[in-house]
């Protein structure tokens, strides 16, 4: 038995107190659904339970005795270990090698490397996991990434092993992989604590569910009060109807917009191009001459396994990547000076790579200097780039100080605005950073997994936010690995395999699928898309 017991936690850097006497108890060889909204403390409380945070008070108690964990290496000791939302993972070793690091075969002294390596590759075969164990650890891809985590932890003979947010950047067939895993690690009595947003499919295998609501522990439910109508409620208390969902607009400061003279009605003209688009860059799966149009009013669906080129396509796109060959074009514009072109051409992004955002943020700077790192200029005391002090790139305080508070209030996120960005979790960065995307005048945005991290909630909320962005006019291109949401939220979805476009179901095909809810998504159009991925014709 784990238990913990009136755990309070405060993170002095930024004041807010993320736990506020929470108890958690987990059985032995139990699957355990631990829920909350976003901010509600899941992952601290973990995390206190794994060592990687102290709690300020409380009781951690394992088999009866009173313990205290000052490192995950404390934790381990007493047979716990934490698959975080992006595990942590060796780059520049072969995958046998950051797997079993710390715990090698030895003789005496002396590390038996064959020994090792045949250890690693054995247990991946025998839970199935197929780890390329010679291949670098960073050619490894999200579900790897996991697998590999999952391994090392089991090398480690744990018996308790929590999953946070695990099946967030999986696709479908990556997250039934997951779960599947999951109830065979249950049957060999391995303890396992489930904190994820998908509440539909943990239920399907979690045997008990604690819910926390604003740092405190909710409720404790059996299989017979499994339910989301149950759940939701009960992290969302009373507040559930008519609080805030996090990423709202901002109204509250009246702040100079810079225009791209994009904003505005459907379009009839394309305002992104990809033209016989094909790309080979080491460490991203390559792509050959793809060929999409992006019309303003429009939300358009991107969908395909990890080794699909997805994230390869959108990054090209949105200027990170070069073509090798083909191009892009915004408007009339080729896109040849990277992001830059593209933000200057009414672009904006927001991908997420393994759990990390690839986007332009720090998480040593401020809230606020992270939020306006692309509206700056907004704030210019001298706007005018001729003036003698424009050099000087005065702000104005008030404004920038009011701006900044209005983003963080839409984002649902108190404290100081000068706390650091790190200090965040990674939910309410989410939501941080999506706000800043859609604050800005832009005519295409370009968002991968935007719903990572945040509860239905808030999710729901976001598409909403995004249908309404395509309503006024702008093109919206959305990688999103759950079949659900996707089908919910898009008018066209583009599907790639192996490198290129498999299908493109329009807006004629998608229009059967109604009303837009994942309970009434038409099946056919699922095991379309399915087929599509797998590179399997005439389904």
């Amino acid at each position: 038995m784990f238990q913990l017991q009136n755990i309070y936690k405060t993170f002095p850097s930024n004041g807010a107190r993320a736990l506020e006497g929470a108890d958690f108890e987990v059985a032995k060889g139990e699957i355990h659904a631990l829920f909350g909204e976003n901010g509600a403390g899941k992952s601290t409380l973990m995390q206190i339970l794994a060592g990687f945070q102290q709690a300020d008070s409380g009781r951690i108690i394992i088999n009866g005795q009173t313990r205290r964990f000052f490192s995950p290496a404390d934790a381990l000791s007493r047979g716990i270990s934490m698959v975080r939302q992006r595990p942590a993972i060796c780059p520049s070793l072969p995958v046998w090698e950051a797997c079993v690091l710390g715990a090698e075969a030895r003789r005496g002294p002396f590390l038996r490397r064959k020994a090792s390596r045949d250890m690693v590759n054995r247990l991946s075969l025998e839970w199935g996991f197929d780890l390329p164990v010679e291949a670098p650890a960073e050619t490894l891809d999200a579900a790897g990434r996991q697998k590999a985590a999952v391994l090392a932890a089991l090398l480690r003979n744990v018996s308790l092993l929590i999953f946070d947010e695990a099946t967030a950047i999986l696709n479908q067939a990556e997250s039934e992989k997951f779960f599947a895993l999951v109830g065979r690690l249950a049957a060999s009595g391995l303890t396992t604590v489930i904190i994820s947003h998908k509440l539909d499919e943990t239920l399907a295998v979690a045997g008990r569910a604690t819910v926390l609501r604003k740092g405190r522990t909710a409720a404790v439910l059996d299989r017979a009060g499994f339910s989301a109508e149950k759940i939701i409620p009960l992290m969302f208390g009373g507040e559930y109807e008519s609080a805030s969902t996090g990423i709202s607009a901002v109204k509250t400061c009246t702040i100079p917009q810079i225009s791209t003279g994009r904003r505005g009605a459907a379009t009839l003209q394309a305002l992104l191009r990809a033209e016989n688009l094909s790309v080979e860059q080491a460490g991203y799966p390559a792509i050959h001459s793809v060929n999409i149009n992006l019309y303003g009013g429009t939300v358009y669906g991107l969908a395909g396994v990890s080794e699909s080129g997805t994230e390869t396509l959108m990054l090209t796109l949105a200027g990170f990547l070069r073509p090798s060959a083909g191009r892009v074009l915004i408007g009339e514009e080729a896109l040849k000076n990277g992001t830059r072109a593209f933000r200057g051409n009414g672009g904006a992004y927001l991908g997420m790579d393994g759990g990390n955002f690839i986007a332009a943020w720090d998480k040593e700077l401020s809230i606020r200097d992270n939020l306006v790192i692309h509206a700056h200029r907004r704030f210019s005391r001298n706007p005018n780039p001729s003036h003698p002090l424009a050099r000087l790139d005065l702000l104005d305080g008030a404004r920038l100080r009011c701006w900044t508070l209005s983003m963080m209030r839409g984002a649902d996120i108190a404290g100081p605005s000068g706390a650091k960005a790190g200090t965040l979790s990674g939910g309410m960065l989410q939501r941080l950073f999506v706000a800043r995307e859609l604050a800005e005048n832009v005519s295409v945005i370009i968002m991968s997994e935007p719903g990572w991290g945040l509860d239905s909630r808030r999710r729901s909320a976001l598409f909403d936010l995004l249908r309404d962005a395509a309503d006024e006019g702008k093109a919206v291109l959305l990688f999103l690995s759950d079949l659900n949401d996707l089908v919910e939220v898009s008018d066209e979805i583009f599907v790639m395999c192996r490198g290129g476009i498999t299908l493109n179901l329009g807006k004629d095909k998608l229009s059967s699928v109604a009303p837009h809810t994942p309970s009434s998504i038409n099946g056919h159009i699922k095991r379309q898309i399915n087929a599509a991925m797998s590179g399997v014709a005439g389904q």
